[in-house]
């Protein structure tokens, strides 16, 4: 019940460990959160509300374990609210004060008689039941009128009491079907009433929003909008403003978001639809430190390390998936199911069943349409490297703006997609600088490089001037495996001079 959940066995751990040591003063928010939880030193109970939310979570699965496999343990551990000073208590002493409580006996609490019920009880019982044959046992044998009588009258006393009894009972059957009727209805108004007051988007229409920040919507670098925060609810909002944050242009997507146990509702049009789930882990959490858990639509839990899919802390990461079709009340449900979870933004673009969209990369500030009608979004996804343009004439090169800018240098690029497909990878070059294009300086061998692809060398000791002089080149690779991580990840590893790409294309198969 506590293997994976490492935030809830961390402070555990710690508070039990300080409790023994008789450093209870020690236990405090703060020491938790830095000593047990790995926040930083800077650390501010206000803004970051990691340890309560782990607190809370804790006290629950401490409770669910003791009514399951710890029910039998003699000594039991309690964290009782309002602090985070753990108590020990004894199964025995327990019993002791309330003996006819059994602490194993699932979710029951006495009645003023001293017997049990268990909160169905009342729905259970039902006046058509046979009536229990202590209310109708016949009277005690006697003698005489006086004992016929008496006889008579602890019948008719037992009738009435069975009668009031049943009457109660009916009424509060009657009285829990009307309350549960009212509920049902409010929770069905209330739905449309959200539902009417959320706009949908018109089909076809991406959805793009922040996670977290409900004050305002934001641009992005390529011209994209992102909705402000009002689909979700639940779990508790952070906010990280000015972190730089590696493998995107735009940091500000990954500055706030949500934490703990949550609910993410899209509402769109019928269709299929391709899902981008967007983090960044920005709270000093290390690889295997935070395991969060989430499921869209009520399918399979997808356990995620965040830290461990970016390859670090402070780097973005975008999980993909695709066939996501709304439920039946014209909803995406994104849930996130233990307080480790987080999330910090969302993508839901128009899909194609049963395969990614392609993905098309152009170096360079600005997206581009093609000459077939293909939509180029501005570079992303990159680590390291430098931009550069060409002043060049490239009049005779067809779609010459996927040629205009080149990134060169220590370059590699990692770019989601779909886990389970195969792919098609194209690479954009063009010789810029060596050859005829810089008054004939340098030439073959000028610019030679190395790419692997998820470990595989793709080209060995590449030389663009060598296969196309100063012309464009488009070099086609089939049938790639993404990583587990459902990524490809690109390596440019310098040999003479820097590599240099211009544009990238992913083309599911």
């Amino acid at each position: 019940m506590f293997g994976r959940a490492n935030n809830l066995v961390r402070l555990l751990t710690f508070v039990c460990e300080k409790h023994f040591e008789g450093a209870t003063a020690e236990i405090k928010e703060y020491n938790i959160a830095v000593q047990a939880l790995g926040r930083p030193h800077d650390f501010d109970p206000q803004t970051d509300t990691i340890v309560r939310v782990t607190a809370h979570a804790l006290r629950k699965r401490l409770d669910d374990y003791y009514r399951t496999a710890g029910a039998e343990h003699a000594v039991r551990i309690c964290l009782p609210p309002g602090g985070y000073v753990p108590k020990f208590t004894h199964k025995s002493d327990i019993e002791s004060e309330l003996p006819h409580l059994k602490l194993d006996g699932g979710d029951t609490a006495p009645l003023s008689n001293g017997g049990l019920y268990h909160e169905d009880s009342l729905q259970e019982f039902r006046p058509d039941q046979p009536v229990p044959p202590l209310l109708i046992s016949p009277p005690n044998a006697g003698n005489g009128e006086n004992a016929a009588s008496g006889s008579v009258k602890n019948v008719r006393s037992r009738i009435r009491i069975f009668s009031t009894v049943t009457i109660l009972a009916v009424a509060s059957c009657a009285l829990f079907g009307w309350y549960w009727w009212s509920r049902t209805a409010k929770d069905r108004d209330l739905s449309r009433t959200r539902a009417a007051a959320v706009p949908m988007n018109p089909a076809g229409s991406p959805v793009r929003a922040l996670v977290g920040n409900s004050s305002s919507s934001y641009i992005d670098r390529a011209g994209s909008t992102w909705g402000s925060d009002r689909f979700c609810s639940g779990g508790d909002k952070f906010s990280i403003p000015g972190h730089v944050i590696q493998g995107t242009e735009d940091p500000e997507l990954f500055s706030a978001g949500r934490r703990g146990i949550f609910q993410c509702n899209y509402p769109v049009p019928p269709g299929t639809y391709e899902v981008h789930l967007l983090f960044a882990e920005t709270s000093g959490f290390q690889e295997g430190s935070r395991n969060g858990q989430f499921s869209i639509n009520g399918g399979p839990t997808i356990s995620f390390d965040v830290a461990d899919d970016a390859a670090g802390d402070d780097v973005a990461t975008t999980k993909v998936f695709t066939d996501v079709s709304p439920g039946a009340d014209g909803m995406i449900h994104v849930n996130f199911i233990t307080p480790e979870s987080f999330l910090n933004a969302v993508e839901i673009l128009p899909g194609t069943p049963h395969r990614m969209l392609p993905v098309r990369i152009v170096v360079g500030h600005s997206s581009y349409r093609d000459s077939k009608g293909n939509d180029w979004t501005r570079d992303r996804y990159f680590f390291g490297g430098r931009l550069s343009s060409f002043a060049g004439d490239l009049a005779n090169v067809p779609d010459s703006r996927l040629y205009e800018w080149h990134r060169f240098g220590h370059i590699h690029y990692i770019i989601p997609v779909a886990a389970g497909e195969k792919y098609t990878l194209r690479l954009y070059f063009l010789e810029r600088w060596f050859g005829l294009r810089n008054g004939g300086f340098g030439g073959v061998g000028s610019r030679v490089f190395d790419l692997s692809c998820n470990g595989s060398m793709l080209l060995k000791n590449f030389d663009i001037f060598r296969e196309a002089g100063n012309g464009p080149l488009v070099k086609s690779f089939a049938h790639i495996e993404p990583t587990a991580q459902g990524k490809i990840e690109l390596y440019f590893i310098p040999g003479v001079n820097y590599p240099s790409i211009s544009a990238i294309e992913v083309i599911p198969e």
